[in-house]
């Protein structure tokens, strides 16, 4: 039992771990987002599906300790927590799983406040460039000299006899 628990501390550390990566790759990408770098935003895009990809295999992980630690300590699925667990487990191990639940979840909060931003930027992002698309297809001249558009010369078509 005790083992498992130590396993269960350990993947919450772990996940601590890659929340961090991910809240800092969250902030490079804020920067990329303000520059419009699309490349670079792409590219990071490739770091975030890796880190994510981690994390779901932690918790999968995550899940099947939880399931059988549950089943040992006979706590409802429903009201299983780590906090509930950690209240069961010895001193020192629950103190450990108490402190990791509560970085966990100031890293999702953290996460959470920074990618709420990030889609707010590429919202403000996609808004201006289909507001001049907008202008750009409803444009009905070409520019003149002062900057304004100004009428399209109509041209007939000609069309050669001999061809």
């Amino acid at each position: 039992m005790a083992d498992q628990a130590s396993e269960l501390s350990r993947i919450v550390r772990d996940q601590v771990r890659l929340y961090c990566d991910l809240i800092e790759h969250a902030r490079q990408k804020t920067a990329l987002l303000v520059q419009g770098r699309v490349d670079a935003i792409l590219e990071s895009d490739k770091t975030d599906e890796a880190l994510i990809a981690k994390l779901q295999a932690l918790k999968s992980e995550m899940v099947r300790l939880c399931r059988d630690l549950n089943d040992a300590f006979r706590i409802p699925r429903e009201e299983f927590t780590l906090v509930k667990l950690a209240q069961r487990l010895e001193p020192s191990l629950a103190l450990e799983l108490q402190s990791q639940a509560a970085l966990f979840r100031d890293m999702v909060k953290r996460l959470k406040s920074i990618n709420q931003r990030n889609v707010r930027l590429m919202e403000n992002a996609l808004r201006y460039s289909g507001g001049i698309l907008a202008l750009i297809s409803n444009a009905r001249g070409s520019y003149s000299p002062t900057g304004l558009f100004g009428p399209i010369l109509h041209l007939q078509p000609k069309f050669s006899q001999s061809a």
